[in-house]
Formats: C-alpha cells, structure tokens, sequence
C-alpha cells in the first residue's frame, strides 16, 4: 500500500471520528474511491457454507463479534494506565498516596498493568465493550492468501461489490469506513482511553467516539496487504451464545467468483449458481483470473 493510500484512510477515519466532520470524513472517502480504490472494486471471500447463500437471498449481512476473529487484537480497548493512575493518585485521592510518590515510575505503571490484565474482571470488562461494534470485512486486495484465509483453501466463494454502490445505498444504521494502518497498534495514543474519558461526565460521545477509531485501526504488519474496509455497527447488545446480527444490504454483488475448489461441494455450488441466476449476477471462476 502507497504513503498515499495510507494518508487517505487516516484522514478518512480521523476526519469522522477525532474531528467528528463527517462531510470532510466523505470527501476523503471520495478520493480513495476515485484514486486508490482498485477502481472502486471491492471483495468479500466467504466459505462454502449454506448461509451464506440464505443470507445473499434474503438480502441481508451479517456482521460478527470481534471477539470471534482469530486476532484478539482487533477491536481491541486500551487504556492509557499511567494517565489513569495518576489522575486517581495525584488529582482524586491525592492526600492518601502523597507519601508513595516517589514510588511512582514507569515500573511502578507496569507493574499495575499486569496486575490488572490478568483479573477476570477486566478481561470481562474488555471482551464486552469489544463486542459493542459488529464487523463485516470487505477488501480491495484479490489474492490467493484471501482464498486461502477466508474462502476455506478456495472452496468457497468472493463476492465482488462496488465501492461506491456501497456508500450510496448504505442502510443508515450502518457505518461503512476504511481501515486505518498503523505502526503499533498498542501504542497508538489517539485510540486509548484516559482520564479525560473518564472524566468526561454524562457526555459519552467523546468515548464512543474514540472505540469506533480503535475499531478501524490495525497494525500495518501483516494486515496493511489486505487494504480492508469495514461494515460496523457500533452499539450491539447480543445474548451470550450469538455470534453475530443480520442486517438489511440489499445491495447485490455484482459478480461471484468460484474458488478453484468449489466442486468439493457439489451442494454449495449449485446454491450459489442457482442465486446468481435467479438474480441476475455474473459467475467467474477464480482459475481463469489472473493475479
């Protein structure tokens, strides 16, 4: 991925949720689409699973718990523990620790953190705001690595979307962004929680502001490769055995293209053909594509 098509998607991301300008959020949006966006052509490798298929013909989405993916980085919260130490310590409760001062370093932080880290609590606390954003992944990037992933070794399928139909036709409780790459994800300041969250009183838009940055914001390695876009929703309350939530997405792929291994699943196949027939959408097969 070019320094461009990176700077455009920070400015993108930024622009909708640290300036909170979604106007500007759009016009940034718009240039990766005229510029970088592989001609505004997006894909979703799928496995050949049945409900895949139920789900297309219902014209529905279903967008999934980050706590599922294999990553358990993604989506992930983070806390700014020194800040919020010292703002327990020297501001609210001041006259209480004022003789462990000198004690207060950087070892001292770290030695909290992995106190913390490792109480079920806070583990509890962390899977749960996680799963407030429920994802769907699109990308620009085509490759056998995609099959491989995320289509089961290619026996499934890639639906191919317009980037912009997208955008057009977004169902309005929907959020459709690029994802944003980083250097170091754990590190990165702007998407981790404070004191000034903490402190912000009944005003919550500042903090739920700040989780949907942390949910569109990866490690350049390995996932930058994937130039990935992302279906959200952000305010989910899912009982404890469901995975996911099926949304309205009427818009049609406009091809689906068959993996090299599809016939391993005779059954799969014939659904898939039988939908792309009776909708009118063009089939491909991955062997004929050249990379």
């Amino acid at each position: 991925m070019t320094r461009g098509e990176l700077r455009r998607r920070e400015q993108a991301v930024v622009a909708g949720f640290v300036e909170r300008d979604g106007d500007k959020a759009f016009r940034y949006v718009t240039e990766i689409i005229d510029i970088h966006a592989n001609d505004g052509v997006l894909f979703r490798f799928r496995p050949p699973k049945t409900y895949e298929i139920d789900t297309l013909e219902s014209k529905r989405i279903f967008l999934c718990r980050p706590s599922i993916y294999e990553d358990n980085g993604d989506c992930e919260i983070l806390f700014d523990i020194e800040d919020l130490c010292r703002y327990f310590m020297v501001e609210m409760k001041h006259d209480k620790y004022k003789k462990l001062a000198s004690l207060v370093n950087k070892d001292f932080y770290d030695s909290v953190m992995e106190t913390i880290e490792i109480r079920p609590e806070f583990i509890e606390l962390k899977k749960k705001i996680r799963d407030q954003a429920l994802v769907s992944c699109f990308s620009e990037q085509y490759s056998e690595k995609m099959w491989d992933e995320y289509a089961k070794n290619s026996e499934g399928i890639c639906l191919v979307y317009n980037l912009r139909e997208i955008f057009i036709n977004l169902p309005k409780n929907l959020k459709f962004y690029p994802v944003r790459y980083v250097d170091d994800r754990k590190n990165q300041y702007d998407i981790k929680f404070t004191s000034h969250e903490y402190n912000n009183g009944d005003d919550l838009e500042p903090e739920h502001l700040k989780f949907l940055l942390s949910c569109l914001t990866k490690d350049k390695v390995p996932y930058s490769s994937e130039a990935e876009w992302r279906l959200f929703y952000d305010n989910a309350s899912l009982k404890d055995n469901e995975k996911g939530q099926c949304f309205d997405f009427a818009i049609k792929p406009k091809a689906v293209i068959m993996g090299r291994n599809i016939d391993r699943n005779k059954d799969f196949r014939k659904r898939v053909e039988e939908y792309a027939s009776n909708n009118c959408i063009k089939t491909l097969r991955a062997q004929d594509i050249i990379i």
